[in-house]
């Protein structure tokens, strides 16, 4: 950086130069030149703290970095995420990855009034797209309408959250350190009941070590996606729990289920062809048919959660 810009000054002197002919400005060169030496400090610190920064990464995500290249992810992919200005440890993923289940999701808002009401008009808007994706994997339009509404209300809220940084904290999750951190959220819970508690304490561990292995693998994918996805995954946003698009797909999920619905030779979850043939898709690929129990079993597997199923297949008997 501080080398390109001292080129382009001595660029702007010679074509100050050519310009003036013999008599060449001196004062502006002379400025120019107190300006380099200004500068170039300057330019160096900023370096120096970015380098530093970029080293403190890769030593506190070590851990990580080891178990991916281990799993044969590419080097230079690692490094690249690692290094990205967003990447950064971020403690509440660890905990709300691990010990978010503690806390039962209420979805009923899903299907009141005005959420029926904004299917309807989104179903009636979109109805030759939703029934061409029913009629090729025989998950019906309503469904779709209502994970769509459910996950990002349409894709108004696509998440936030810097998907790398999602990953790499979550990975860290087995640690000794991050591991007492969720017991202490634990007890924040007040639990008297010291069998109760020693259950959820062995389960804490257990989610630890699952969700770290969860968020490697969700990198490894995220390696996989990066020569599919249109944009940049170390720009890519999403849900604290990892997912993106409009339909909320986690990268192993985008590997395994993602479609390109509108056949423009891009899978971009953020587009609604793409988002609606997805869904459908991961539906009919983990077991959807017209029985009763595979459809709740293919949607729970798309979230595991009884009140989100539950909460789908509602929204889906208002439309």
């Amino acid at each position: 950086m501080v080398f390109d810009f001292v080129n382009n000054i001595i660029g702007e002197i010679i074509a100050i130069k050519m310009i003036s002919g013999k008599r060449t400005n001196i004062a502006i060169i002379v400025l120019l030149i107190f300006f380099i030496i200004l500068f170039i400090p300057c330019e160096i610190h900023k370096a120096y703290n970015q380098n530093k920064e970029i080293s403190n990464k890769i030593s506190f995500f070590k851990p990580v970095i080891d178990s991916l290249i281990a799993r044969g992810v590419d080097s230079s992919f690692v490094f690249t995420l690692v290094s990205h200005k967003d990447t950064k440890f971020n403690e509440k993923y660890v905990k709300i990855n691990v010990t978010g289940y503690l806390k039962k999701p209420d979805y009923s808002s899903n299907y009141n009034r005005r959420s029926v009401r904004k299917c309807r008009k989104f179903y009636k808007a979109h109805k030759k797209l939703l029934k061409d994706a029913e009629q090729q994997y025989g998950v019906p339009a309503r469904i779709i309408t209502s994970i769509l509404w459910i996950e990002t209300k349409f894709g108004k809220y696509t998440g936030k959250h810097h998907l790398p940084s999602v990953y790499f904290s979550t990975a860290l999750a087995s640690r000794y350190e991050f591991i007492q951190m969720n017991l202490r959220e634990l007890k924040k819970h007040n639990i008297r009941d010291s069998v109760l508690l020693d259950s959820l304490t062995k389960k804490i561990i257990q989610r630890a070590e699952k969700k770290s292995n969860w968020a490697l693998e969700q990198i490894v994918h995220l390696d996989t996606a990066d020569k599919q996805l249109p944009g940049t995954v170390n720009e890519m946003r999403g849900s604290w729990a990892g997912a993106f698009g409009l339909c909320q797909f986690i990268p192993s999920s985008y590997v395994r289920w993602a479609v390109d619905g509108d056949a423009d030779g891009k899978v971009d979850l953020f587009n609604l062809n793409d988002a609606v043939h997805s869904i459908a898709n991961y539906l009919k690929s983990n077991g959807w048919t017209n029985k009763y129990n595979d459809k709740r079993a293919a949607l729970h597997h798309y979230n595991n959660s009884t009140q989100y199923v539950n909460a789908v297949l509602i929204l889906a008997s208002r439309i």
